[in-house]
C-alpha cells in the first residue's frame, strides 16, 4: 500500500474531529492563477475535549514561503509543535518505489512577541497543537 498526500493531509487533522471550532482570521495576500484568486494562507482552530488548541494552517502559494504570525486569545503559550506536508512540486506523489518521497515532518511555531510565529513552505499543510 502506498500512502498519498490526501491520506496525510486527513490523518493529520484528527485533533479536528469531535473538537470545538474556535473562530480564526488571517490577514493574508492573494494567490493568483489566471482568471483565480483565493487566500494564500487560511488557518482553521479548534479546542479538543482536553482543552488543548489546535491549529490547521495552509499556505496555497505553490512559489513562496509565507510567514504567519497569530494571537491566540486567553492562552499564555510556549509555542506550538507538530507537522507539516509539502513537496518539491505540485504533483508530487508517493509510488511503490519511492513510498516516502512526500510525507509530514516535524514543524513548530515559536512564540515572538505577542503571537505565534510560523514559517509555512510554500505549497504547504500544516497542524499544530499549542503549548501553554
Amino acid at each position: 500500500m502506498v500512502l498519498t498526500p490526501t491520506y496525510h493531509v486527513f490523518e493529520m487533522h484528527v485533533p479536528f474531529q469531535g473538537a470545538t471550532h474556535l473562530p480564526a482570521e488571517v490577514e493574508t495576500p492573494e494567490y493568483r492563477h489566471a482568471d483565480a484568486a483565493v487566500p494564500a494562507v487560511t488557518v482553521s482552530a479548534a479546542r479538543d475535549a482536553e482543552g488543548t488548541i489546535h491549529l490547521a494552517l495552509v499556505n496555497a502559494d505553490p512559489h513562496r514561503r509565507a510567514t504567519v504570525t497569530l494571537r491566540v486569545a486567553g492562552a499564555a503559550t510556549s509555542g506550538a509543535e507538530g507537522r507539516v506536508l509539502t513537496g518539491a512540486a505540485m504533483d508530487a506523489h508517493n509510488t511503490f518505489d519511492r513510498p516516502d518521497a512526500i510525507s509530514p515532518v516535524a514543524f513548530r511555531g515559536e512564540w515572538v512577541g505577542e503571537g505565534l510565529r510560523f514559517d509555512l513552505p510554500a505549497k504547504s499543510v500544516a497542524v499544530v497543537a499549542v503549548r501553554e
